[in-house]
């Protein structure tokens, strides 16, 4: 049987996508076969609930912690990656800051093993700009040759690799998306669900915002975008966790804009009401100034819900490709007239999310792309 070893940084589900996909790709893995085992650092105050979670599925996760410092460097990381990379057939590490992924590249090529490096959208010329000088630095010092020695560089998307092209890395690229586990959206709950439990909502349009309250998430756009709207009495809704700081400065930009009435802050909506108010949403907006893949764009589309998203959200390519939605430029004025004109046609609307249905149960089934994962990881370990 394959072993695999997947390594990351942080297992907290507040971390984001990078830490979702990781959770979706080793289950759907486990799930067609293959031996996988996850070896984790974590921060100070960190909820571990998932890796809980992955011991008591089978898969046998290990975590060394509190991380020290901004690369989170903890005085058992070598210890636990030895014993993971020993018995590995193949090594996956995920994204690239911290002490453990370079630990367990550097390890990896001096047991001869193979491994693949993920990302997950770090490489991005937009993230390379927070902490600019830092990232620099540790490129030059450590990142660049980690990367240019991988067995392979895992993509989630073309234009993700397509943005990495001008660093001229050396290694072999695999490009393969992230995942949905169908199965959660085989019976969509009942319409108006979400509603039920947000009655100042009442029967009026919902443009739905669901991801985390972060900078890099465009609601500077999207909030004067959606004031701008010509005769709407649609509802904004914003659904995601965030720090209590920023969250506060984008209701009080609300409030600036005249729209503090008309824009529902929900929190963070755990598993099942996530979808229930993806569902009621009349349209799904994401205007992200970067977005790796945007998983939530897919389970968007898993509810039959049309979608507008920014050029910078990685998935852009394929919302064109189903038809599914709109495409836009970084800029109040578009992003406003395109949730107008969507708003306006319902039957474009459902058009569009019968398509990205269609496209999603074709594209992003965890499954298929677990069973490929198999091929990847059988031509390292063939060399």
């Amino acid at each position: 049987m394959m072993r695999v070893l997947h390594v990351i940084s942080g297992l907290d589900a507040k971390i984001g996508g990078t830490v979702s996909a990781l959770i979706g790709l080793v289950e759907a893995q486990a799930a067609e076969g293959i031996e996988v085992a996850v070896a984790s650092t974590y921060r100070r105050g960190e909820d571990l609930a998932l890796a809980d979670r992955l011991n008591d599925g089978g898969i046998e996760t290990t975590t060394a912690g509190p991380g020290i410092g901004p690369w989170l460097w903890h005085p058992s990381i070598r210890r636990i990656l030895e014993h993971g990379i020993e018995r590995a057939d193949v090594v996956h590490v995920h994204a690239l800051w911290e002490e453990i992924q370079h630990r367990a590249a550097a390890l990896s090529r001096r047991r001869g093993r193979p491994h693949v490096i993920t990302p997950h959208g770090m490489l991005d010329p937009w993230g390379r700009t927070r902490s600019r000088l830092r990232k620099m630095a540790y490129l030059t010092w450590r990142l660049r040759r980690d990367l240019d020695r991988a067995t392979a560089l895992h993509y989630t998307a073309d234009a993700e690799r397509r943005l990495t092209e001008p660093m001229g890395l050396k290694a072999p690229t695999i490009v393969e998306p992230n995942g949905l586990d169908l199965s959660e959206f085989a019976d969509l709950p009942e319409p108006g669900t979400f509603r039920a439990r947000h009655r100042e909502i009442g029967d009026r349009p919902i443009v739905m915002f669901l991801s985390r309250v972060h900078p890099k998430k465009g609601l500077d756009l999207l909030v004067p975008a959606f004031a701008a709207l010509v005769s709407s009495d649609a509802v904004l809704v914003v659904a995601g966790p965030g720090d209590p700081d920023y969250v506060a400065g984008i209701e009080s930009l609300a409030r600036t804009n005249g729209i503090g009435d008309r824009v529902v802050f929900t929190g963070m909506l755990p598993e099942r009401r996530r979808i229930e108010a993806l569902v009621d949403a009349d349209l799904f907006v994401l205007p992200s100034y970067q977005e790796n893949f945007g998983i939530v764009v897919a389970e968007a589309l898993a509810c039959r819900t049309a979608v507008v998203v920014s050029d910078r959200v990685n998935i852009c390519d394929d919302v064109l490709k189903a038809s599914a939605g709109a495409v836009v430029p970084m800029n109040v004025k578009s992003l406003s007239e395109t949730i107008g004109t969507w708003l306006t046609d319902p039957s474009r609307r459902r058009e569009a999310g019968d398509r990205g249905r269609e496209f999603v149960t074709r594209h992003y089934d965890w499954k298929l792309i677990a069973s490929r994962w198999k091929r990847h990881y059988r031509r390292m370990i063939n060399g």
